[in-house]
């Protein structure tokens, strides 16, 4: 996924809408991954007594994690479903293509989709 992102950010030939919703979802899929591994390990550590921490904080601690992943999650779908759309008007509309999906039009659909 990083590889993913630094190579749309990098190459200017691929600074396009379709590839921002592709790097959109890679961003997407690795705040799942990181929350994932956030959470693993914290509950590792408080297993292991290693942390030390009073329940209603692990509560607090869970729940932040939970609304991360899940949020993520819908994200990633939404992305998906994006890039569906991108690439159905690309074949079906190939010809009024680039003045349908324009940058503006995407950048708010990307503001939407992390909002």
């Amino acid at each position: 996924d990083v590889l993913v992102v630094a190579a749309i950010a990098n190459n200017r030939n691929l600074h396009s809408p379709m590839y921002y919703f592709v790097c959109c979802l890679a961003v997407s899929d690795l705040l799942v991954s990181v929350s994932n591994v956030l959470e693993t390990a914290v509950l590792l550590l408080l297993e292991a007594g290693a942390l030390a921490a009073q329940a209603a904080v692990v509560q607090q601690l869970d729940n932040v994690m939970n609304v991360l992943i899940c949020g993520s999650m819908v994200s990633s779908l939404c992305f998906l479903g994006a890039i569906a759309v991108d690439r159905y008007v690309s074949i079906f509309y190939a010809l009024r293509y680039h003045s349908i999906v324009t940058l503006p039009r995407a950048g708010r659909s990307i503001a939407a989709i992390w909002a």
